[in-house]
This record gives C-alpha cells, structure tokens and sequence, in this order.
C-alpha cells in the first residue's frame, strides 16, 4: 500500500508541476497569438479540429488504455499494438487528407483544403508513441512524461510565435500542431527503453480489443458530443462567431481539463492495480474528486466574476464578446470538472461496455440541445449545454458508475457541498468587492485586487468550517514537509 501511495503522491507531484509549467507557457503563447492573429484564424483551426480530432481517435483505437489496464501485459501484445497503431496512422492521414476537399466544400473556405492536408501528417507521425507513453503511464514514470511534454510544448510556442511574427497567419497554428507532435515523439523514443519486436500477434490483439474496442467506442461519441456545436456553429452561425465560441470554451476548459487531466493519468493506473478492492477504490476516489473541486470550483466561480477584466486584460477589447459565453462555461466547467472523472470507475473495473451506452444516451441529450438552442445564437447553445449537464444527466451520470463501486448520489453530492458553498461565499465577495472599487481601473488593476481577495477570503472559509478536502492537503503537506526533513536529516 505504501509503495502505491508514494508513486501515486509522485506521479501527481511531477504530473502536476509539469501541467502548471505547460499551462503557464501555453497561456503566455496564447496571449501573443491571439495579438498577433484574428479570430478568423482560430475560427479556422476549430472547423478543421473538429474532423483531425475525431480521426485521431481511431489512431490510438483505444489500446493504450487496455495496455495501462491489463495485469499480465507482454511484449507480444505491446508490438502488436505498436504496429496496429502505427498502421492506422498511416491509414488516417491517407483518409483525411483524401477528405481535405470535403471538407473545405463543407464550410464553404477553399484554404481549409490544404490546412487540413498538412494537419493529417500528425496521425501518422503521432502514431509512434502510443504505446511508448502508455508503458510510461503503466510504469507510472510521470517523471519523463512531463519533461516530454514541457520540451515539446515550449519548442511548438517558439515556433508559432516566429511563424506569427513572419506574417503566416493561420499557417502559424498549423506549424505549432505539427511541431508538437513532432518533437513529442522525438522526446519519447529517446526517454523510453522500451522497442518494438518486429512480430505481429492477432491472439495479442484480440485479448486487447474486448477492453479497447468499446472505449474506442465510448471516446467517438463523446468526441461528436464534444464537438458537434462547434459544427453547427460554423455551418449555421458563421465562422466569427465560432473563433468566439471556441475562445470562450478554451479558457474554461484549459484549467478544468488540465487540472483533471494532472490526477486522470496519474489515477487511472493505480485504481486499476486494486479494481478487486472495490471499498478501497471508493475511498480513493472519494478523495481524489474533492481533491479537484477544491481548485477548479473556486477558479470556475472566480473566473464567473471577473470574465470581463479578465479577458480584456489576456486578450485585448477585440475578444470582448467573449465575455458573457465565458461566463456561462463556468458554470458548465465545474460540474465537468468532476465528472471527467467518472471515466476512471468505468475503466479501471473493466466495465467500458456500459461506459459506451451510456455516452451513447448523454450524447443524444446533448446533441438535441445543440441543436435547440442555434435559435438564440452561440449564447443560446451555451446555455443548451449547461442545462442539458444539470438537469437532465447530472443524476444518472454519477449513479450508474457509481453502482460499479457502491458510490450512491448522496454521498458524491455531500463529498463536494462544502467545497461548492465556500466557493459560491467567495464569488459573491469578489463581486461585492468589485462594486465599490472606483470605475475607469485598468483591467489589470481589478485583477490584481479582486483574484488575492478571493484567495483569502476562499482558504479563510475551507480553515474556518474545517472543509475535508481542505485538512486532508493540509496534513499531506505537513507529513511531506517531516518525510522530506527526515530524509535530508539521514542524509547529513
């Protein structure tokens, strides 16, 4: 047990360190970029993400995750995916750049043709290192991991924002997707021992496919449920109103997702190494989830207050719109942000069979609310989607995983209250506090007085009624800080 719990703790150490360098990076990349390019540019990239992202689904085919899951794992069935995924790299990128045209034909923008064209050589590139970061993830070296993605997204930055600054517009975005996949690979082969066999097992690949194939499954639904209002907005509303859109889901999902994303890697293989423990797995994840909601559901709420001086101060008075879409993502943020995590039940019990049906079900409410709300423009779809999450799945979404580990409604919704009442206290004091500052500040200003006040106010709130989630960091950094001194002390 304590051998899992230290390499959980340093898994989510350098997992952690490693997203917030990455986050810092990319925020500061995105900044110039979105100065230096137009909404029309990012509008651009979003049509084309919609159908490369989808394609690249079937890249992975879902075997990374059945080789993280699975407990006698050989190296038949590690080169036998190998080759699998490399194949069907290939494959996509034949496939894509061959739709290249209907694509362009399909939102009415002929440069969309050879965008795409060069987008599709991320599958056949990216296939190379499948089942290198998934041996990583299984070995639960989050330690290479993150030096691998901090080079590769630092190198793919620089190279956007020189592409930006020679005039290559929307061909900046391009280069920036290519070189992160590029150098991402690159850093893998090198930091990983393992090599592919050159042997192809079917019997391998079989034992695999009963677990990947209906999360394969699971990951195309839940990628058009994603993505299929980015659709309907460029096809039905414009593009400029989409280059809004995006933006303002962008900014709610960076923290959310990659806040999320720092304990889903780490997590999904230490819950799959005791599934037989099924009380064991609950307490787990118990923890885990309010580990979340106590950073995401403040930075949702906050964010709430100050979206407008916020976006004002990242991203200029031309992103000005933005504003009240992003304020309606907020409040979609922080249920997703805990229910990324259900995915961790399903897979980690083996049970991606009824994870596929019921992303099948969430999808079709979803897809009909997209659809209900282009009446009322990009915010009409916004709110669609907050209100299709909340009232229509926010229940079965936690009660029918919830059934695989004995977790019941109630305990999840009393796991999470107190975090979410301390977070709402503290939005509505950043806003009290915004009403008497003087008018005509600077956005940069209000920031600078608005998000420290919510911070004080938010851990004066979590120390005050003694939140769980709160306490339990507390203790976990006292122990570190005597392990750690004790440790130095042996080494002295």
């Amino acid at each position: 047990m304590s051998s899992l719990r230290d390499r959980t703790v340093s898994g989510l150490s350098w997992n952690g360190a490693g997203q917030a360098v990455r986050q810092a990076f990319q925020l500061i990349v995105s900044i110039v970029l979105a100065r230096l390019l137009t909404p029309e540019d990012f509008s651009l990239m979003g049509m084309i993400v919609v159908f490369t992202g989808f394609a690249n689904l079937f890249c992975d085919l879902g075997l990374g995750a059945a080789l993280i899951q699975k407990p006698d794992l050989k190296q038949a069935h590690l080169s036998s995916a190998f080759w699998l995924n490399v194949s069907a790299g290939i494959v996509l990128t034949a496939v894509v750049a061959g739709l290249s045209p209907l694509i362009a034909f399909f939102y009415g923008k002929p440069i969309l043709r050879g965008l795409t064209i060069a987008i599709s050589l991320n599958f056949a590139v990216g296939s190379f290192k499948v089942v290198h970061n998934a041996v990583l993830q299984k070995n639960m070296s989050f330690r290479r991991l993150a030096q691998i993605e901090i080079v590769a997204v630092c190198f793919a930055g620089g190279v956007a924002v020189c592409g930006a600054l020679m005039g290559l517009g929307v061909w900046s975005l391009v280069v920036q997707s290519l070189a992160v996949t590029v150098a991402s690979v690159g850093m893998t082969w090198w930091v990983s021992p393992w090599r592919p066999g050159m042997s192809f097992n079917l019997r391998a690949i079989r034992e695999l496919l009963g677990f990947s194939s209906n999360l394969l499954g699971s990951n195309i639904v839940n990628y058009w449920l994603r993505n299929l209002d980015n659709v309907l907005i460029g096809k039905f509303i414009g593009s400029a109103p989409l280059g809004i859109y995006c933006r303002a889901y962008s900014l709610m999902l960076l923290p959310v997702s990659q806040t999320s994303r720092v304990v889903s890697r780490v997590m999904f293989p230490a819950l799959s190494s005791i599934r037989h423990d099924v009380v064991r797995v609950k307490r787990v994840y118990l923890r885990s989830v309010r580990s979340i909601a106590l950073v995401t559901f403040p930075m949702m709420m906050g964010l709430i207050v100050v979206a407008e001086p916020f976006v004002l101060f990242i991203y200029g008075e031309k992103w000005r719109d933005v504003v009240p879409v992003l304020k309606i993502f907020c409040l979609t943020g922080m249920g997703q942000s805990v229910g990324m995590t259900l995915g961790w039940i399903f897979t980690s019990q083996g049970r991606t069979d009824l994870m596929f049906k019921w992303v099948i079900l969430a999808g079709l409410v979803t897809g009909s609310a997209f659809v209900i709300g282009l009446r009322w423009g990009i915010m009409g779809v916004a709110v669609a989607y907050m209100l299709s999450g909340y009232i229509i799945l926010w229940y079965p979404s936690w009660t029918i995983p919830g059934r695989l580990i004995n977790l019941g409604f109630g305990e999840m919704l009393k796991n999470l209250s107190g975090l979410f009442c301390c977070a709402f206290v503290m939005g509505g004091s950043v806003w009290a506090l915004g009403l008497v500052l003087p008018l005509g500040w600077p956005p940069w200003a209000y920031l600078s007085v608005q998000c420290p006040f919510g911070l004080l106010v938010y851990i004066g709130l979590l120390q005050f009624f003694g939140i769980k989630a709160y306490m339990e960091l507390c203790e976990f950094v006292k122990e570190e800080w005597k392990r750690r001194r004790w440790i130095m002390a042996g080494q002295g």
